[in-house]
């Protein structure tokens, strides 16, 4: 009887408490929502003597209204973004399964315009991305050494960090093109975030240097009423996957083996390749890998690869016309893509119709013709074919 009892007082109690603090969390105040994230601009604090204040707190930075009306009327500007999982995958927004961003992680969609691979089989387009960071200054002492030249594709709040590092590749005549801001993914975020992750790192290397890039990676259909060309690549060395996961330095060096044996049996021209100058895993394994390749083919900027005249990538300097270079689909291509290797990173894409895992560069350019980009091919009095 003792232990019913026992028993009986504990369940009363127990429901008591729960009531209590039933009550007490109905009236408990309703948890604040987040603040909203606001664009904040502000003079960078390397030592750059800079003009312009810059983004900051936001990957995505809002556009100045002048760089938008030069595509307000162009038809692209309707098309929906796809959609960025939680867990990294790429949706995509048209129900009919059409590959509307021609997204090269998808089926290896390319342009006509698109460089993907060199004029020339024994020109080796050669591109670093994602910097600058101060172990880029390994590779420019190292490209100084045997007197090579490449491009490097710069991320524009890295720019406005080390202004100092991008004028010495510039100075040391490497090739500038733009990658963005914020390495956002540029199909799955509206056409004005494009246009601010695009414009804002134009006017930071502008700055800098004093030239606009005509190339920039990666990609979206709004290039060509910008002004640049889409620069994509043949083959990836997948060297950011070291640390992430899915690839290791011998796995690189055994590909760019691969690459060099494969030369003969090329049949789109030569071979253009993709690097990062991320951190000291990436740069130490290009170190290792870029002995290899040179001096088995000739090492260039992108814009050489192809066929553009020297010193011509800039807006201010162009004056040759490029040489439209083959754009064919790299991948799924084995002897386009990877001569005498398959390609072991997500970039070579799937299926259209399902959505797609992103990757470090995750997709490509679908260019649309307008009055806007005549009139800005005119302006810039150079042939836009990014």
């Amino acid at each position: 009887m003792i232990f019913n009892k026992t028993i009986l007082i504990a369940t009363a109690v127990a429901l008591v408490y729960s009531e209590s603090v039933a009550a007490a969390a109905a009236a408990a105040p309703a948890p604040a929502a987040p603040p909203a994230v606001t664009q904040s601009f502000a003079v960078p604090t390397s030592n750059f003597a800079w003009k312009n204040e810059y983004p900051f707190g936001l990957s995505k930075p809002t556009p100045k209204p002048e760089w938008l009306a030069l595509i307000k009327d162009d038809p692209a500007m309707q098309i929906a973004p796809n959609v960025l999982t939680a867990d990294g995958i790429i949706q995509n927004a048209d129900p009919t399964g059409k590959n509307t961003y021609c997204n090269w992680t998808w089926d290896g969609c390319v342009k006509p315009t698109d460089i993907v691979h060199c004029t020339e089989k024994d020109i080796w387009g050669t591109s670093f991305d994602d910097g600058p960071y101060e172990i880029t200054r390994e590779l420019l002492a190292y490209f100084k050494s045997i007197n090579v030249k490449v491009t490097f594709f710069v991320v524009g709040r890295q720019v406005i960090t080390w202004p100092e590092v991008l004028k010495e590749a510039y100075d040391q005549g490497h090739e500038i093109g733009i990658h963005t801001w914020g390495h956002a993914e540029l199909t799955t975020i509206t056409n004005e975030q494009i246009i601010g992750e695009l414009k804002w790192t134009e006017l930071a290397i502008k700055e800098v240097l004093g030239v606009t890039p005509r190339l920039m990676r990666p990609v979206s259909y709004l290039l060509g009423q910008l002004g640049y060309t889409p620069a994509m690549w043949s083959v990836d060395s997948q060297d950011w996957r070291i640390t992430a996961g899915g690839q290791t330095e011998a796995g690189l060096l055994n590909d760019v083996r691969l690459w060099v044996q494969g030369l003969p049996n090329l049949t789109k021209g030569g071979g253009n390749s993709l690097m990062h100058d991320l951190n000291n895993v990436t740069v130490g394994a290009a170190l290792k890998a870029l002995p290899i390749l040179h001096p088995a083919v000739k090492l260039s900027p992108v814009g050489v690869c192809a066929g553009w005249a020297p010193g011509t990538s800039y807006i201010e300097t162009a004056g040759a016309a490029p040489v439209t270079p083959g754009a064919e689909p790299a991948v799924p291509n084995p002897d386009a893509a990877q001569p005498g290797a398959e390609n072991n990173g997500a970039t070579n894409g799937g299926n259209v119709n399902s959505s797609a895992k992103v990757d470090s560069e995750s997709s490509a350019s679908s260019l649309v013709k307008s009055p806007i980009t005549i009139a800005l091919g005119a302006l810039a009095a150079f042939v836009a074919a990014f």
